[in-house]
């Protein structure tokens, strides 16, 4: 039995499924096509493989191929919105959806700042209209915050006028969605900020 150990922290390219499966990419990409072997999509159309669900699928298909992940870390996502009941379902909709991702939720800025500092997390989704710290003022709280660099910021919000959109455009926020947000259009979003390797505030592409 062959044995592959690779590292968790990033999803598997085609061509690096394909080698492990000891099959071609165009095989591995006719598995993604028939829903066969779970897989996300890149803004650019490119597939991408978590490991795990390589491993699940080569459990479930019987091939002889000992595939061990290694060195597995839980990507921590952060919800700050005080429509509790809105952040349940995103955190529950994230839970089932995102592989290997812890999630852990905020109704206010106070309580925010204290979680950011604790957990680090690897992502937050912010709403913007909130008492106390409202998300305009996270976001500036986040631009002089030291150790937060590599933090993505996704802003959900149901008030995105114009003028919103340009004060979010000159802020520490990487994108945003206007409320309500579908699903498919939410976890693309969060796939694609979880999995970039450039810095946070860059702005949406």
């Amino acid at each position: 039995m062959l044995t592959h150990e690779i590292s968790v922290t990033k999803p598997l390219a085609v061509g690096q499924a394909a080698e492990i499966c000891r099959v071609t990419p165009r095989t591995i990409n006719n598995w993604i096509r028939s829903g066969k072997l779970k897989a996300y999509s890149t803004p650019g159309g490119h597939f991408r493989i978590w490991p795990s669900d390589l491993r699940t699928f080569l459990k479930a298909h019987n091939m002889d191929i000992n595939f061990e992940p290694r060195g597995e870390r839980k990507k921590k996502i952060l919800i700050i919105d005080d429509d509790e009941s809105y952040a349940e379902m995103t955190r529950e909709v994230l839970r089932e959806k995102i592989e290997s991702c812890e999630v852990a939720i905020s109704h206010d800025g106070y309580e925010a700042l204290i979680l950011l500092g604790e957990s680090k997390p690897d992502l937050v989704l912010l709403d913007l209209m909130m008492p106390g710290i409202d998300g305009f003022k996270m976001l500036e709280l986040l631009s002089n915050r030291k150790g937060t660099h590599q933090l993505k910021v996704l802003v959900l919000s149901g008030n995105l006028s114009s003028a919103a959109i340009e004060r979010l455009k000159r802020s520490r926020a990487d994108h945003w969605l206007a409320k309500p947000v579908s699903l498919a259009e939410l976890l693309h979003s969060v796939q694609n900020l979880l999995t970039s390797e450039e810095p946070g505030g860059r702005g949406p592409s």
